[in-house]
């Protein structure tokens, strides 16, 4: 079982996201915005972080910085759920310190899981996962 936080400020999303991963095992915790998910992260010390890359305040981008700024949060891995499919913005999450694992929107719940499971099982490989 891992611990995940989900950044995303869309309340729509954010109802997907809970229906999505109520059926796994894992404990997941909601932000609404970047602010309130780097917060949660340093309280809660999850396995894996989601972040939507367009939030109102602190951003995905901006998150991912705080979150490699802070020795204790660094490695913590990321996967970008974004509404953009473009290239460029997946590359310069990447860049910025995130997992290869990007969720495009809109997304199903089964997609969703599917790419969870899969970032924590590449995890689980590497040996950090809980």
């Amino acid at each position: 079982m891992a611990k995940i936080v989900f950044c995303e400020d869309d309340p729509t999303i954010k109802k997907l996201i809970s229906i999505a991963m109520r059926t796994t095992a894992h404990d997941v915790f909601l932000a609404g915005d970047g602010a309130e998910g780097l917060a949660l992260i340093q309280n809660v010390r999850p396995d894996l972080v989601c972040t939507d890359l367009s939030m109102p305040g602190m951003d995905g981008f901006e998150l991912m910085d705080a979150m490699k700024a802070d020795t204790t949060l660094a490695h913590i891995p990321i996967v970008l759920l974004t509404a953009s499919a473009q290239r460029s913005t997946t590359d310069e999450g990447v860049r910025r310190g995130a997992a290869a694992f990007v969720l495009v929107k809109p997304f199903s719940t089964a997609d969703l899981r599917a790419r969870v499971e899969l970032a924590l099982a590449s995890l689980a490989g590497a040996g950090t996962a809980s």
